[in-house]
């Protein structure tokens, strides 16, 4: 049994007009998705801005209400309220934001921010409530005087390795991480993402990895979910994803990654422009008449894309020729 077991999840927001204010439409952020994540795996949701993976994440994590579909924790639905508390859900899953300034309270000391979950499951005494808070910020590399700063004072890989110890602080479960180095510098990305690594190995903690930056996921994930519009597109290992894609969507997310090569420069960006032009003139063969993305259907034990049956065996099979 998987650690979460995310089933035709659909979160709908309501789109109201007229004079009585009726609901005539709804926006479908996310349209029946489903997943799972494995305890101790780290499990990449990519796409772009707009596609709903945020969505999912916070209601995964019980910050959006979910329209309709289920949430299995330990076998347990989350989405009704009293399996939350039987199964003490609100600690077991944590969340690192994308906005690392805005998540932290600005009045309160990095103590009193990291010290927060502690008081509200913890219960400890002041003397060992503060060695626990020490303990988390060494274990994200920062040092003792750090205690009684403000947020403001730190620079913006330290917020986030700051919040990475808020999350931490009551030995969850699952961590959803949305986009949690987005924002960052690139030396600094890398060592937000060592951390988190460090404290996996140590503490034997899932991540659901939220991200857009595909460079990224393929560092810390090993098995990806690409989402567009709502649904998802096609699902695999990090050897489906980035070695065998079968979606077009996913071949453009792919394509979008920076060439570091200059020799390859110009070969990569025909090779951008002829996946553009693809999407562009064979829309049709990936998205139905209302642009949606057409339910998954596995191609291997592994990976499924969303097409209809007959063009995804088909396009596995071009594939795996190629490769042959």
């Amino acid at each position: 049994m998987s650690l979460v077991e995310i089933k035709d999840l659909k979160v709908h927001y309501p789109i109201r007009s007229g004079f009585w204010n009726r609901v005539t439409d709804s926006v479908k952020a996310v349209d029946g998705i489903t997943f799972n994540i494995e305890a101790g795996e780290t499990y990449g949701l990519v796409g772009e801005s707009g596609s709903g993976k945020s969505t999912t994440g916070k209601s995964v994590v019980g910050l959006e209400k979910v329209t309709s579909g289920s949430i299995l924790y330990n076998g347990k639905d989350i989405t009704k309220a009293d399996n939350r508390r039987k199964l003490d859900y609100n600690r077991d899953v944590q969340m690192i934001f994308q906005d690392s300034l805005s998540s932290l309270n600005p009045r309160k000391r990095i103590e009193d921010i990291i010290a927060e979950p502690l008081r509200n499951f913890e219960h400890l005494s002041k003397d060992d409530e503060k060695l626990r808070v020490l303990q988390l910020l060494n274990i994200v590399g920062l040092d003792a005087d750090a205690l009684y700063k403000y947020p403001h004072q730190f620079s913006g890989g330290q917020r986030q390795r700051i919040g990475v110890a808020r999350a931490v602080a009551t030995n969850p479960k699952l961590i959803i991480a949305d986009e949690p180095v987005s924002a960052l510098d690139l030396s600094v990305q890398a060592q937000v993402l060592n951390f988190m690594k460090k404290i996996q190995r140590e503490f034997g903690i899932s991540y659901l990895f939220i991200s857009h930056d595909l460079g990224v996921v393929r560092h810390m994930c090993n098995n990806i979910a690409i989402m567009n519009r709502g649904r998802l597109v096609e699902i695999g290992t990090r050897e489906d994803i980035y070695n065998h894609p079968l979606h077009i969507y996913t071949k453009r997310l792919l394509a979008a990654i920076p060439e570091t090569n200059v020799n390859q420069r110009a070969a990569h960006r025909a090779s951008r422009l002829a996946v553009e032009k693809i999407y562009e003139d064979q829309q049709s063969k990936y998205y139905d008449e209302d642009g949606m993305a057409y339910p998954l259907v596995q191609v291997s034990p592994t990976h499924s894309v969303a097409l209809p049956e007959t063009i995804a065996k088909q396009l596995a099979s071009q594939e795996g020729e190629v490769q042959a």
